[in-house]
């Protein structure tokens, strides 16, 4: 999903995965109403406006309000089947489960946040808040109607096919960080959903498929799919490091990969020469990725031994500033950031 702006006051331990994903959730969580109200029957006419210019389809306009909600219904349940089959996997997984507990179903961590988030946009469901807790829930018209769009025998294959891009465009990127969305939408049309030339719908599915999938930001160009690990992808875009030309088909790569082969020993290293030092509930393996991708983002090495600190119950020692001085000079990054740049 689009990212909100953010000013990182706090450093580099602002900047980690867990730290954004973290602040994403409450900042969502924070504005959303009782679950209900948004229910499009429910909104008031201003709101009602608000939410036909946002979400992901176009709705003709009518003039009386019984009128445009007919509308909206019939121009969603138009594309149902198509809608469908371009969820991205963490919509596909929320309406499943929401299916299953009848139409309803609590949200559990900052993705299925942002997938809620999308299918409100789609029109699809609303999301608030029942005692203290997010839920997303299935507007009544359509449950039906996507059960059975679920049920097809064509959207097991588009999904197959779906799950082989997702595996490779993750992996894209995290090689590179960050890539313009726009050649990713031209796979989508040809090696997905099996379209040739100019089709509108097909554009359009492949470009919310991404946008629901990856982290994106606007630039002058158009729009750039982030690593959701990549903090500051501001850097990037000034340096025109605007990523084409570098996927590779998707028959080539089956499943995902957040790390490289070259990377595997550098973590390893650290996961080893920390064991046995870091706080209670912190695993080795999850605060060296976080490691990892600090190192990727181009954080300074200074910076690295300070964020791995407050994971410590001790000081760092020799050894574990040795893995951290390995992974800093021979790790592949999306940045390159000097010794002495600020943590800001």
């Amino acid at each position: 999903m689009f990212r909100q702006e953010e000013t990182f006051i706090g450093g580099w331990q602002d900047k980690t995965i867990e730290a954004m994903q973290r602040r994403r959730f409450e900042q969502m969580v924070a504005q959303l109403p009782p679950l209900g109200s948004s229910r499009l029957e429910n909104l008031g006419a201003g709101a009602f406006e608000r939410k036909l210019e946002q979400c992901w389809q176009d709705v003709p306009r009518k003039p009386m309000r019984a009128q445009q909600e007919n509308e909206v219904w019939r121009t969603v349940l138009g594309s149902i089947e198509q809608q469908a089959d371009c969820l991205s996997q963490e919509e596909h997984a929320l309406v499943e489960r929401a299916l299953i507990l009848g139409g309803c179903a609590q949200i559990e961590d900052t993705l299925e946040l942002e997938a809620a988030r999308a299918l409100s946009l789609r029109l699809w469901a609303n999301v608030g808040m029942i005692s203290g807790k997010p839920y997303v829930e299935l507007e009544r018209p359509v449950v039906q109607p996507v059960a059975r769009a679920f049920a097809r025998e064509e959207h097991e294959a588009v999904r197959r096919r779906f799950d082989v891009f997702h595996g490779f465009m993750t992996s894209t990127l995290y090689r590179v960080g960050a890539m313009d969305d726009r050649q990713p939408q031209q796979m989508i049309l040809r090696d997905v959903l099996g379209k040739q030339g100019r089709n509108e719908l097909a554009l359009q599915l492949a470009r919310r498929y991404l946008w629901a999938s990856y982290d994106c930001v606007d630039y002058s160009d158009g729009v750039l799919l982030v690593h959701s690990a990549l903090a500051d992808p501001r850097h990037m875009i000034a340096d025109g490091r605007r990523k084409t030309g570098m996927l590779l088909p998707p028959q080539s790569l089956q499943t995902s990969m957040d790390i490289l082969p070259e990377e595997i020993p550098l973590q390893r290293e650290l996961e080893l020469a920390i064991a046995g030092t870091l706080r209670d509930g912190l695993r080795e393996q999850d605060v060296a990725r976080t490691i990892r991708f600090l190192c990727k983002q181009g954080a300074p090495l200074a910076a690295m031994e300070e964020v791995l600190q407050s994971s410590m119950i001790v000081y760092l020692s020799a050894s574990v500033r040795g893995a951290l001085a390995d992974m800093y000079y021979m790790l592949p990054k999306w940045m390159e950031c000097s010794e002495d740049a600020s943590f800001q």
